[in-house]
């Protein structure tokens, strides 16, 4: 039985959504295509480790500096953004929410420090 995830696998879609991520903080990808294509990678790729076995665990934790901007984004960024309508009412602001200029401005802080391509 393979372990899950594979090597290559997992580069290649951390390599997919590092590319993603510095388009949408360039302004070459809206946030909406960003969100779309980015498919919410962290959870839907189980970098959590859930659905690992003790190989996959062990290339998780090699690959932790990669992975961990992809759960800020999943954690900090798109957990937390809501609707450019949503976003001006201080009962949204107040539990932490905001729209997409934020999540934009906090995408390319992460980019910044992704690895270079």
């Amino acid at each position: 039985m393979d372990s899950y995830p594979s090597e290559k696998d997992l580069l290649a879609e951390l390599d997919r959504c590092d590319q993603l991520i510095r388009a949408c903080a360039s302004g070459r990808l809206s946030l909406a295509d960003f969100r779309a294509a980015y498919n919410d990678f962290y959870w839907s790729f189980a970098l959590d480790g859930h659905e690992s076995d003790q190989a996959g665990q062990a290339l998780l934790a090699k690959y932790a500096s990669r992975i961990a901007p992809h759960k800020m984004v999943a954690e900090a960024i798109l957990a937390k953004v809501c609707s450019d309508t949503d976003a001006v009412h201080e009962s949204y602001r107040a539990a932490g929410r905001f729209g997409s200029a934020e999540a934009v401005r906090r995408l390319k802080l992460v980019a910044e420090g992704l690895p270079p391509r």
